[in-house]
C-alpha cells in the first residue's frame, strides 16, 4: 500500500524529470487506499501523457470509477483534457475542461487557477491568440510558482501569435526568473523547453543579457535520461548563441556535445547539420561538406514520417546545404519534407504555430529553386521569407536570406541589406563572411550561376558526363553544353585547364 511520503517522492521525481523512478513508485497505485489512490493515479497518467497521450487516456478510462472525491474528479477531467489536447483532439479537451469547471464551481473552487491555465492554453492551441486572456491572467496571479511560470510561457507564445516578439521575450524572461528562484517547484521539462525558446529568441534579437540569464539556469538543471531531447535542444541553442558572439570553436564543441546526448538519429542529423552550417559560414568548405555527408548518411536511417517535432527542420536545413553541393539531393530533402507534411506534428509544440518556422521553410525552398534555375520561384519564396524575418527582427536569418537574394538577383542592394542585418552581430563569422569578399581575384566566378558553380566543382572531382547527368538530373547533352559554358567563363579549353585555374585561385 502506498503512503503520502511515497506520493511526495513520486511528485518530486516527476518535477525533476525522473519519470522512470516515479513510475516504479506508482506501479500498483490502483490498489492504494482511498483517497490517496486518486492523486497517485493522476500523477501516473500525467507521466503517461508526456510519453504517449493515448496510453494516458486508456489508463484514465480504465480507472475512472476510482475518482470519487471532488478533488479527484476535478483532476480526472483536467488530466483527461490535457491528454486530449496532446493528442490533437481539441474539442474533446474543451469538453473535459468544461466538465471540470462544474466541479470547481460546485465543490472544488481551489482548482480555479489550474483550470484557468488549461483553458488559456487550449485557446493558444486553437490559434486564438489573446495575450490579455483573463484565464491566463488568473493563472499568472496564482500563489503556485510552477503554475505562474507555465502561464507566463503560454502568454509569451500568445504574444508571438500576434507578432510581438519583444513582448514574447519579456514574458519568457519573467518566467525564467520565477524558475531561477523556485526551480524545485517548477516542472523540469517545462523549464527546459521555455529556456530553449528564450535562448533562441534572445540570440536572434541580440539580447545577450537574456541569453546569459538562460545559460546560468541551464547550468543548474540536473539532466536526466528523460530530458535528453530538451538537453540536446539547449546545447544546440547555446551553440548558435556562441557562434553569433564570435565563438565559432565553442559553437562546434557545443554541437558535438549535443550529438552525444541526442535521443535519436534524427536529432543527430541536426547536430551534423549545425556543424556544417557553422563550418560553411567560416568558409571551411571541406569541413562543411564532410559534415553534410555525415548528416546525409545518417538521415537515410531515419523514418522521417514517424518524427513528430522540431527534428524535422533537419530536412529543410539539408536541402539548403545540399543546394550548393548536389542538386538532386536538395530536391530529395525538399520532396521528403513536403511528402510527410505537418499533420502528425505534436500540436502542443510551439513550432506548429510559429510563422518563423514558415520563414525558414520558404528560405529552404527558395535556395533549392535557385539551384534549379527557377529564378522567379526562388525570388518569390526568398522575398516572402525575408519579410517574415524582418517583421520578427530576426536579423541573423534576414541576413542569410538577403545574401541569397543578392546572389540570385545580382542586386547589390540585397547584399548591402545582408551586411546591415549581420552587423547586429559584429563579432560573428556571419558578419565577416558577408562583409569581407572571400577571393576578390576570382572575379570571373561571380558570373557563374549556382548550377554552373556546382558543375565546376563536380568536374574537378573527375566525374564524367554520365555521372554528372545522374547527380544533377540533367541530360548528357545539357551537361556537355553547360560544361563548355564553365570552360568559357574561366577562359580554359579542358578539364586540365580548369583544375589549374582552381589551383591558382584557391577554388571557386
Amino acid at each position: 500500500m502506498g503512503t503520502a511520503n511515497e506520493l511526495g517522492r513520486a511528485r518530486e521525481y516527476v518535477l525533476s524529470g525522473n519519470y522512470g523512478l516515479a513510475v516504479d513508485i506508482l506501479s500498483d497505485c490502483e490498489d492504494w487506499k482511498a483517497p490517496l489512490n486518486e492523486p497517485a493515479l493522476l500523477l501516473r497518467a500525467e507521466i503517461a501523457l508526456r510519453r504517449d497521450p493515448v496510453s494516458a487516456l486508456e489508463l484514465l478510462a480504465r480507472v475512472n470509477d476510482l475518482f470519487v472525491t471532488p478533488e479527484g474528479r476535478f483532476g480526472y477531467y483536467l488530466t483527461s483534457g490535457k491528454a486530449y489536447a496532446h493528442s490533437r483532439n481539441l474539442d474533446a479537451a474543451g469538453e473535459m475542461f468544461a466538465t471540470a469547471a462544474t466541479v470547481v464551481a460546485d465543490e472544488y473552487p481551489t482548482g480555479a487557477a489550474e483550470l484557468a491555465y488549461q483553458v488559456g492554453r487550449l485557446q493558444w492551441l486553437r490559434h486564438e491568440y489573446d495575450p490579455n486572456s483573463p484565464d491566463l491572467a488568473t493563472a499568472i496571479a496564482s500563489d503556485d510558482a510552477g503554475l505562474r511560470f507555465e502561464a507566463l510561457a503560454i502568454r509569451a507564445w500568445m504574444h508571438a501569435g500576434v507578432g510581438n516578439y519583444r513582448a514574447q521575450l519579456a514574458d519568457f524572461i519573467a518566467a525564467i526568473e520565477i524558475a531561477d528562484e523556485h526551480l524545485e517547484r517548477c516542472d523540469a521539462r517545462a523549464v527546459a523547453r521555455v529556456l530553449h525558446t528564450l535562448l533562441r529568441v534572445a540570440l536572434e534579437l541580440g539580447d545577450t543579457d537574456a541569453a546569459d540569464l538562460g545559460e546560468r539556469l541551464f547550468e543548474r538543471i540536473v539532466w536526466t535520461d528523460d530530458l535528453s531531447e530538451e538537453h540536446f535542444l539547449l546545447l544546440r541553442a547555446l551553440g548558435w548563441d556562441a557562434f553569433l558572439r564570435g565563438q565559432s570553436a565553442r559553437a562546434q564543441w557545443l554541437f558535438r556535445d549535443s550529438k552525444e546526448v541526442a535521443p535519436s538519429n534524427a536529432w543527430k542529423v541536426m547536430a551534423h547539420v549545425d556543424r556544417a552550417a557553422v563550418a560553411r559560414l567560416n568558409r571551411n568548405d571541406a569541413w562543411a561538406i564532410d559534415e553534410v555527408f555525415e548528416a546525409h548518411a545518417m538521415a537515410r536511417s531515419v523514418a522521417w514520417s514517424e518524427t513528430h517535432g522540431e527534428e524535422r527542420q533537419s530536412l529543410a536545413m539539408l536541402a539548403v546545404l545540399f543546394a550548393s553541393v548536389d542538386m538532386s539531393q536538395a530536391q530529395h530533402y525538399v520532396s521528403t519534407s513536403i511528402r510527410i507534411g505537418v499533420d502528425n506534428v505534436d500540436a502542443s509544440l510551439a513550432i506548429t504555430q510559429d510563422r518563423r518556422a514558415d520563414g525558414f521553410a520558404l528560405y529552404a525552398s527558395g535556395r533549392v529553386q535557385q539551384v534549379l534555375g527557377n529564378t522567379s520561384g526562388a525570388k518569390k519564396a526568398l522575398e516572402a521569407s525575408y519579410k517574415i524575418f524582418v517583421d520578427a527582427e530576426y536579423h541573423f536569418r534576414a541576413a542569410l536570406v538577403a545574401e541569397a537574394l543578392g546572389e540570385l538577383t545580382q542586386d547589390k542592394q540585397w547584399t548591402a541589406r545582408a551586411i546591415e542585418h549581420a552587423a547586429r552581430f559584429p563579432q560573428s563569422a556571419l558578419y565577416t563572411y558577408l562583409a569581407t569578399p572571400a577571393k576578390p581575384e576570382s572575379a570571373a566566378t561571380i558570373t557563374l550561376n549556382p548550377f554552373r558553380r556546382q558543375l565546376a566543382a563536380a568536374l574537378c572531382e573527375g566525374l564524367d558526363p554520365a555521372d554528372l547527368s545522374h547527380r544533377f538530373s540533367r541530360s548528357e547533352f545539357t551537361i556537355r553544353r553547360e560544361t563548355k559554358a564553365v570552360f568559357d567563363t574561366f577562359g580554359v579549353r579542358n578539364l586540365s585547364g580548369l583544375r589549374e585555374c582552381f589551383e591558382e585561385r584557391g577554388g571557386l
